[in-house]
């Protein structure tokens, strides 16, 4: 076991890498958009790649893996397609929510006026607004096919699952391993009211939805060993090198030699790679596994679908706001004490099935997501963070979230 040992050393350094010096909390924004033509035909990769290749400047670095254009990445943001086609925009690490927005909009303004000239459009949801997932193409990439014939025999919506939803994920910088254990436990513990919050799947499978938080419910059944929430998070030994050792000993999938993608199936990185992990060996492993909330050299939040600009402002205001105040994070983990693993994993089932009136941690969903916006509005630092708060406020308020509120306007 002495080899895998040292592979758990040299991914635990690599997120000790990450930890940056106290001071403001950096947030980095990736937002998945569906991309079809006008009348909701999906598009095939050959048109959305020449759409993102107009887009690229001179100067700009063009994104390849295995020989496919993928799109570039700029010193303010990327733009990249995802497994089903979808376009992510991701705009790196700020400490002003105001600045990540304007970069984001920026592009995403500059996407919608390319996508026009085509004759397509963007959709910010969180399922696919006109197919069912197998009527979708993924782009040509081993790596993602393997995924998806792999996933399809590991839960009930492997299918759909890469091919037909979207997210918003905001990802948080830790300050050292105890600032990250607290994040990811907080983080992890607000993931059923996140997920009810940012519920924006008017429609799932092709026909109009009147399910809470699809995609949810999607990721929790589709492979216990790289979704949903991380076992032991609650543990008092949980740390870098917990979270660590399980990723280096689960099912690794695809693994990466050299240029080769290859796919392993049920090996474990610990079984493919060699007993000295680099840089991009990490990157590999840790891009294999999709937790609710999970860590490279940042925390990520995946539990928001794709949303409208002004409530991924909102959205990402209300996580600098929790997680740059320890009065906020230290007033979740007294409220939830005792919560564990397998309660968070059902209170995620019971907003699924009963919205605002499900019951998380024994306590009505509604009145939590009250709490926790009362939180984040007294500390919010300045007026204008308030204000970009408002919109998801507002859907609290009114206990609905935005998949009702679009329909009923």
């Amino acid at each position: 076991m002495a080899n895998l040992q040292r592979q758990i050393d040299a991914l635990t350094a690599y997120f000790q890498a990450g930890c940056k010096q106290p001071g403001a909390l950096l947030l980095g924004l990736e937002v998945e958009h569906f991309v079809t033509r006008l009348d909701g035909t999906p598009v095939e990769y050959d048109r959305i790649k020449y759409v993102i290749s107009s887009l690229q400047r001179a100067g700009d670095d063009p994104i390849y893996e295995e020989g496919i254009y993928l799109g570039y990445r700029t010193a303010l943001y990327s733009m990249t397609l995802c497994a089903g086609c979808q376009l992510k925009i991701s705009v790196s690490p700020r400490s002003s929510v105001r600045e990540l927005m304007m970069i984001y909009e920026s592009c995403y303004t500059r996407l919608c006026a390319a996508l026009a000239v085509n004759d397509l459009r963007a959709y910010t949801l969180g399922s696919h607004p006109t197919r069912r997932g197998n009527q979708l193409q993924m782009i040509p990439l081993n790596r993602y096919r393997i995924l998806d014939r792999y996933l399809k025999n590991t839960g009930g919506h492997g299918g759909v699952l890469l091919r037909a939803t979207a997210s918003t994920r905001v990802s948080i910088s830790y300050t050292d391993e105890a600032d990250f254990v607290r994040k990811f436990r907080v983080a992890s513990l607000i993931t059923p009211l996140l997920a009810l919050l940012t519920d924006n799947a008017p429609v799932y499978e092709g026909t109009p939805n009147e399910r809470y938080s699809v995609r949810t419910r999607i990721r929790s059944d589709t492979d216990p060993d790289r979704f949903g929430i991380f076992p032991g998070l609650m543990k008092d030994s949980f740390g870098f090198e917990p979270y660590a050792g399980y990723l280096l000993q689960k099912p690794l999938v695809v693994a990466r030699h050299g240029a080769r993608i290859v796919g392993v199936g049920r090996k474990s990185a610990f079984e493919v790679y060699p007993s000295v992990l680099g840089n991009s060996d990490m990157e590999q492993i840790l891009s294999m596994f999709f937790f609710d909330v999970r860590v490279g050299q940042q925390i990520v939040l995946c539990a928001a679908d794709s949303l409208p600009p002004r409530y991924v402002a909102a959205y990402t205001q209300l996580l600098k706001t929790i997680f740059s105040s320890p009065a906020i994070q230290e007033g979740v983990l007294r409220r939830y004490s005792g919560v564990d693993e397998d309660q968070i994993e059902a209170a995620k089932l019971g907003v699924c099935c009963n919205g605002y009136h499900a019951q998380v941690y024994g306590r009505a969903a509604a009145g939590e997501i009250s709490w926790l916006m009362a939180q984040a509005k007294s500390h919010a630092a300045a007026p204008e963070e308030r204000r970009m708060l408002e919109p998801l406020c507002d859907l609290a308020g009114r206990h609905r979230t935005l998949r009702q509120a679009a329909r009923r306007e």
